[in-house]
């Protein structure tokens, strides 16, 4: 039986401390009451994992949402320890019996989805064209340390594991030096978006992004007319069909013209992220010079899992092995990949990333590390 998956939306709001609000999605299988696992064994809260989410650039918070619900269906999933039983099928080998998800948080960009409306005034004003990974980190690290008076979690007291897609992992890794410092007991990479300043395969990519994103189209009618677009799009029409509709219904906003009255009013639809501030990302040098420096600290203290889709259309092998350059002292716990995906993994193939980081969580160290 597929569990009923529970969700709960938070809005940190520190002002003036931090400038910008931030949002995140909770999701727990049950409310009030321990998980039973294959042992029908129950957990006292907080004796489980709380998985942190960080999305990459030009998505939002829901964009994890099939995959979470998968990764808590079949982490639920009971296996039969009796001989003649056959265990609920699975490309990886995973034992479920010792790994409990006590929460997921999904914590949205403030410039991106739902996000980006109640943070558009301050977005406009302060930022402008600027905005670089950490910004994302440092919301995140407002939403962490908010947790007990406007979650009801003390993230301290949490056995947190950071799972993070492409500019996700910068932020999350630049999250080093902000005080308090939480704890992560093992982090997750998936298609990191961390690099090395100068080296010509960075540059090609980073030319490459770039264009990208001013090429890109970003204004429809209407959702409906969006969707048609996207699905006939060669990028998007790779994308889980569910990840799609949730990118139509949270990625996109009602057009900033709207607000004009007739005849100038366009009540179309229109990208969260604005072109702008997604340039400035790949612009920053946050992502070839200080996260470099902070994934390789992390990887010396605390297990790193690298994941890459098998389609390498962003990090080329050459990128993919810099990241795992011993003599440069990084050290990824394991690098596995994901089959018929690229970049995009939590877009293209949710179910099969789930399984994959459900095994990979099985096989992490459960003792705590500084990030």
């Amino acid at each position: 039986m597929t569990p009923t998956i529970l969700k709960t939306l938070y809005r940190v709001d520190n002002r003036p401390a931090y400038p910008l609000q931030v949002l995140a999605t909770r999701y727990r299988t049950q409310t009030g009451i321990a998980v039973q696992y294959a042992q029908n064994t129950e957990r006292d809260t907080g004796s489980g994992y709380t998985l942190i989410l960080l999305h990459a650039t030009g998505m939002h918070k829901e964009t994890w949402e099939v995959f979470i619900e998968h990764l808590l269906d079949y982490s639920l999933r009971r296996v039969s320890r009796s001989s003649d039983s056959t265990p609920t099928h699975s490309s990886y080998d995973i034992d479920r019996s010792d790994i409990w998800i006590e929460d997921v948080f999904s914590i949205e960009s403030p410039n991106h989805g739902e996000s980006a409306v109640i943070n558009e005034q301050v977005l406009k004003t302060t930022y402008e064209d600027r905005w670089s990974p950490s910004e994302y980190g440092r919301a995140v690290h407002t939403f962490l340390t908010a947790g007990a008076n406007a979650v009801g979690v003390d993230f301290t007291k949490r056995r947190l594991v950071g799972i993070c897609h492409s500019v996700g992992a910068p932020a999350l890794f630049l999250m080093h030096n902000l005080i308090p410092t939480y704890t992560f007991t093992s982090v997750i990479a998936i298609e990191p978006g961390i690099s090395l300043k100068g080296n010509p395969e960075t540059d090609m990519v980073s030319q490459m992004l770039n264009a990208w994103t001013w090429l890109r189209h970003d204004v429809w009618p209407s959702r409906k007319a969006a969707k048609m677009d996207l699905q006939a799009n060669p990028l998007y029409g790779t994308w889980d069909p569910r990840v799609l509709d949730f990118y139509i219904k949270y990625g996109l906003r009602e057009h900033r013209a709207a607000k004009y009255k007739q005849p100038f009013q366009f009540k179309g639809v229109t990208t969260a992220l604005t072109k702008e501030q997604e340039a400035a990302t790949y612009r920053s040098d946050e992502l070839v010079v200080d996260a470099l420096e902070a994934y390789s600290a992390a990887t010396r203290k605390m297990p790193v899992y690298l994941i890459w889709g098998t389609e390498n259309n962003v990090a080329t092998p050459e990128l993919q092995e810099l990241l795992a350059d011993k003599e440069a002292g990084r050290f990824p716990r394991s690098i596995s990949y994901v089959e018929n995906a690229g970049h995009l993994v939590v877009q293209q193939q949710p179910d099969s990333l789930a399984e994959l980081v459900l095994s990979i969580l099985h096989k992490s160290v459960a003792t705590r590390n500084k990030l």
